[in-house]
């Protein structure tokens, strides 16, 4: 039977292999106090059966992106972009809309939902490793950084910032960190944020003038998650009393929104405070009935009610470390289409991550991003297992490389090693003289 060996590295593996045992545990406890009596709940009991089949189908997407080498995503990189871009401008074809909670995030397709939002993030983060690589000379003006690297960044926040803010703001950070890590110069970095806050505020003050004339235009599609935005940073800011939202000129679903996001925020900051250092125990916690998306959105909180302080610091501790891992790895990578690649999808992973763990400890305004590979979802965690795959594509070549160049030495060396034990010209061999004297030697010796 052949033996199989998995390559690269073997701490990303295993705390891939933890990340899975952590979200079937958790998942399950969390409808484990479901009854096959009411079909409401019964409905709720399929996302374990749910979360089997996705961490199955994701592990299937990781040992297939794993599988090809690396090289692969640089020719394909610009298809993938492309594709991801179109499934994008899908999402404003009505016929394709998946609409949930007042925003469209889901693509319809021969029945299932694809959450479209998931492969733009793994799409653009390819597109920019490659782009990083084959424009390396241009983006070092500012018009090439623009049009070689920008302009694309900006037409998919844009796009994405109309159903999602929290979303496009994530997808502009993380690509503000490749170009930092990526050495573009520092000063076109300085004038992309300043030029990304200038931004922002002409979208807000628009938005504030357009209710000075018309309270309609809070239901304008291009306003449709400004005024949600606002809500829940007052919010934050003010929890016990939202005095300075006027809310007559939020539509029915803004409304229904921030109702569920503050008492999902409260229900999660009463399930941490309950959890204490150790937890009630996988499967005793009751913020499940209160949180009703303890399974995605509010996950962490739900774990640390069942195991504690410990439980949550072991989750950090992992992301942590798989971040540590990633960035020691873009070290060893050969070119700058890997290094790139392996950075963009370790901080699309730990910085989704960190914001989860920041709205549910409630230091951060709601976003609604869920934990990546832990919180239920199919495509969600689908796309964070391909790309897992990819990074640990690129460390089993990094490892090919490493073996062959200590082969490579070990040969070198025992090359020159026996170069210097040849005997010069005229000379008796020095090693069939010794072991001539050793065999004298011994055979004075008894036995």
């Amino acid at each position: 039977m052949a033996k199989v060996r998995l390559r690269g590295d073997r701490v990303i593996w295993f705390i891939v292999a933890i990340f899975a045992m952590i979200s079937i545990i958790a998942v399950f406890s969390v409808g484990s106090f479901l009854t096959k009596n009411n079909p409401e709940i019964m409905s709720k009991t399929s996302i374990y059966l749910e979360q089997l089949g996705s961490v199955a189908l994701g592990f299937a997407a990781m040992f297939a992106c794993y599988a090809f080498n690396y090289n692969v995503y640089r020719k394909l990189a610009p298809y993938i972009f492309g594709i991801s871009l179109l499934m994008l401008l899908m999402l404003f074809v009505p016929a394709f809309q998946d609409r949930r909670n007042g925003a469209v995030r889901g693509l319809r397709l021969f029945g299932h939902t694809l959450q479209v939002f998931e492969f733009v993030k793994v799409g653009l983060i390819i597109f920019l490793s490659w782009a990083l690589e084959k424009y390396t000379r241009e983006i070092n003006t500012l018009k090439g950084y623009f049009l070689k690297l920008l302009v694309w960044v900006l037409a998919v926040c844009a796009c994405i910032m109309v159903n999602s803010f929290s979303s496009a703001l994530l997808l502009a950070l993380i690509s503000m960190m490749m170009f930092y890590f990526m050495d573009v110069k520092f000063k076109y970095l300085a004038l992309t944020a300043a030029g990304a806050v200038a931004l922002i505020a002409i979208i807000f003050g628009v938005y504030h003038l357009a209710l000075a004339i018309s309270p309609k235009a809070a239901d304008a599609a291009i306003f449709n998650r400004v005024g949600t935005v606002e809500s829940r940073i007052k919010n934050f800011a003010k929890p016990e009393a939202d005095s300075t939202v006027d809310l007559t000129k939020l539509t029915r679903e803004q409304l229904e929104d921030i109702d569920r996001d503050q008492r999902q925020s409260e229900s999660a900051k009463i399930a941490i405070k309950e959890g204490g250092i150790l937890g009630k125990g996988v499967g005793n916690g009751t913020a499940r009935y209160s949180l009703s998306m303890a399974f995605s959105d509010f996950i962490f909180a739900a774990i640390v009610e069942e195991t504690g302080l410990v439980g949550g610091v072991f989750i950090i501790l992992l992301y942590l470390i798989f971040l540590f891992r990633c960035i020691s790895l873009s070290f060893k990578c050969p070119d700058a289409f890997s290094q790139a690649l392996v950075l963009g999808l370790a901080f699309l992973i730990t910085t989704q991550a960190f914001l989860h763990i920041l709205v549910n400890v409630r230091l951060i305004p709601i976003t609604g991003h869920t934990l990546p590979l832990i919180s239920h979802g199919g495509t969600a965690y689908l796309v964070l297992s391909a790309a897992v795959g990819i990074i640990l594509s690129v460390s089993r070549s990094v490892s090919r490389l490493e073996e062959e160049k200590r082969l490579a030495e070990e040969a070198a060396a025992a090359e020159a090693s026996g170069a210097e034990a040849a005997p010069a010209p005229g000379e008796p061999a020095q090693q069939e003289q010794d072991t001539v004297e050793l065999t004298v030697e011994d055979s004075d010796k008894p036995f």
